[in-house]
């Protein structure tokens, strides 16, 4: 343990900022902290005995109704993780029902690379708080996350914003003037565009007395045998794509002079996760939750361009979609020893939107990878 500290404060470690370097300090304090509580069982401080108290009302909350041959609390509650993420956004707008009669239809795609993150993370029970800072990246990327678990639910927060200088322009159609010859045609062009993306997901273990969702998650707790459960769960979604500027007047005008798209959609559903434990300390999840839309509101804003250049608004439509399916996968695989634990998980989310002349989706996937050690 006094390794890895010594290792994120040091001037050698390529990773190191002034936010990691206060974070591992922050870091190193609670390890103080932890060692004083242990140290003083008499005589305590009211405020460490309120710290206290509050432990062991987390651990028994963690553990109340779990069945002890599927599922144990390990030793130490306390745990550090250095975490890498990678992740990579795509986002596809199409537009349809055109007047010229030999394109089929037109659209733009972009996404946002693969972006690389690293940072560390403490907490309790699964509880806590980390930094990140990127390492890598095509783009310009902006996120934020939060995620808590408990013995049979998840929630999870993220928002994530990246901006594409290059999208790829489309069109497909028939263009050969002495006979059908569908063909799709797409290149670059140098127009600004925007995604802001914002999400928000929660689950509900049906099967909590022998499944665990934080066993496979955050390892805060340990599954010692297979099983499965039945999983009920809600997503918000809400995404901002924006390139109402000048410079993007070509990608204006073929989504039908819309310049700016913002949609809301919030889903419900119900599905299975399964914990598979092929031997001590191994597990691996697999979480299918199929959901179907409640709420699904589009909002474009429509541009026009004038003589002299410059983009005037000319106005704004909102429109209510109809029932949709959406999806929200996720697997992982996990390993714990006694004091230390290391993971690997994906995270995927497919969202759409359509109205009567466009339509589009974005797609999100995150890998996860961590190592911890608990104290």
């Amino acid at each position: 343990m006094a390794d890895l500290l010594l290792f994120c404060l040091s001037p050698e470690n390529p990773y190191l900022c002034k936010e990691m370097k206060r974070t591992c300090i922050f870091i190193t304090g609670l390890l103080l902290l932890s060692c004083t509580l242990q140290a003083q069982e008499k005589k305590q401080p009211w405020p460490l005995k309120m710290v206290k108290k509050l432990m062991t009302t987390l651990d028994s909350a963690t553990v109340r109704g779990t069945d002890p041959r599927y599922i144990s609390l390990p030793e130490k509650g306390w745990a550090v993780e250095l975490r890498n993420v990678m992740n990579y956004s795509f986002v596809n707008l199409e537009a349809k029902e055109l007047e010229i009669e030999s394109i089929d239809s037109w659209g733009a795609k972009t996404h946002s690379g693969p972006a690389v993150s690293a940072g560390v993370w403490i907490g309790y029970r699964g509880y806590g708080l980390g930094l990140s800072k990127d390492i890598v990246g095509e783009r310009e990327i902006k996120s934020f996350s939060f995620g808590a678990t408990g013995g049979n639910y998840g929630v999870n927060f993220r928002t994530k914003e990246f901006k594409s200088n290059t999208p790829e322009l489309r069109v497909e159609g028939d263009f050969n003037d002495d006979g059908p010859l569908h063909q799709e045609i797409s290149w670059e062009t140098e127009a600004p565009l925007q995604v802001h993306s914002l999400f928000l997901d929660g689950y509900y273990m049906f099967n909590g007395k022998q499944f665990s969702y934080a066993a496979a998650y955050d390892q805060s707790l340990r599954q010692l045998r297979s099983a499965g459960s039945v999983v009920a769960g809600a997503m918000y979604y809400r995404s901002w794509i924006t390139y109402e500027n000048p410079e993007s007047f070509p990608l204006i005008a073929i989504m039908n002079n819309v310049g700016k798209i913002k949609f809301k959609q919030a889903s419900i559903g119900a599905g299975y996760a399964y914990n598979w434990v092929p031997g001590y300390g191994w597990l691996i999840n697999a979480m299918v939750v199929p959901m179907v839309t409640i709420k699904n509101r589009l909002k474009t804003y429509t541009y026009e361009i004038t003589e002299k250049g410059n983009l005037t608004p000319t106005g704004s439509q909102s429109y209510t979609n109809h029932i949709d399916v959406n999806a929200d996968m996720r697997l992982s695989v996990s390993y714990q020893w006694k004091h230390s634990y290391a993971r690997v998980y994906s995270h995927y989310n497919y969202f759409r939107y359509r109205k009567a002349d466009s339509h589009g989706h974005t797609s999100d996937w995150t890998v996860y990878g961590a190592f911890g050690y608990r104290f």
